[in-house]
């Protein structure tokens, strides 16, 4: 299933829209939350970065889940915009760092796969979400 979405969309209905479209078994799940972060970050992100740049904007988000993993391709027209290179925020003192990266770290940490594309003007971020692992959060440190 594939939502369109604008900039003025409530995270609360397009959080409700995915929760429609997974079984109870992924809805229920501790890397559910994960999810909805991810799709709250990157929903900010496209509010921020990308909405008042282009008229009418509208981004997609396809979600789908296969042997328990949950998979979500967000789509936007746009220029190219790599996150899987954005520069690492996670070694850089908070004292020093400059505002901006903690949304696309997030969505990088709660990850179990992330795949970026960008064709005909298109950008297209897969994410794949793991329901039998436990939340990134509870990973145990090394």
């Amino acid at each position: 299933m594939t939502l369109a979405i604008s900039p003025d969309d409530s995270v609360s209905s397009i959080l409700a829209y995915v929760r429609t479209a997974l079984p109870k078994e992924y809805v229920d799940s501790e890397r559910m939350f994960d999810c909805c972060t991810i799709i709250d970050e990157f929903h900010a992100n496209m509010r921020e970065h990308v909405a008042g740049q282009i008229d009418d904007f509208k981004w997609w988000l396809g979600v789908s889940h296969h042997g328990g993993v949950i998979k979500l391709r967000f789509q936007y027209a746009g220029p190219c915009f790599d996150p899987t290179h954005a520069v690492s925020i996670i070694d850089q003192s908070i004292e020093f760092r400059r505002i901006g990266g903690l949304g696309l770290a997030l969505i990088s940490q709660l990850s179990d796969k992330l795949d970026y594309t960008y064709s005909s003007g298109v950008n297209t971020l897969s994410v794949e979400i793991n329901t039998a692992e436990f939340p990134k959060e509870d990973e145990p440190c090394l």
